[in-house]
């Protein structure tokens, strides 16, 4: 798997984790509001765990962006450059010049002339 994609995904898995921390936070502060209760000691405590996980998130998914959108990356722009393009497989790459006259017409027999046979 490309380190790109290894990125996004563990961005996500972080997104993911930070929903233990961050919304019982949340509900820890609004709780206290609502009931006009000190907040629990713990409330800040999740709270920053969960937005340093999200920060984190960020930087990794921004990190998978960046390794899968970079400018130096390879680009495969033309087909020459395509591994798969018939060519340049083995066998199909720039032949002799005694051998030329079967790439034009591969399926015509060969002159018998051409290489002294009769």
């Amino acid at each position: 798997m490309k380190l790109g994609i290894r990125q996004y995904l563990a961005g996500l898995v972080l997104l993911f984790v930070s929903t233990l921390f961050v919304p019982q936070a949340v509900s820890d502060f609004a709780r206290a509001d609502s009931t006009g209760t000190p907040a629990p000691a713990e409330a800040p405590l999740l709270l920053a765990i969960g937005l340093v996980i999200i920060l984190a998130a960020a930087a990794c998914i921004a990190r998978g962006y960046w390794l899968t959108h970079r400018t130096n990356a390879p680009r495969k722009v033309n087909p020459e450059d395509d591994p798969d393009e018939p060519l340049l497989r083995p066998g199909y790459g720039p032949g002799t010049p005694d051998n030329e006259s079967w790439r034009e017409h591969p399926l015509r027999r060969p002159d018998p002339g051409a290489d002294g046979r009769p």
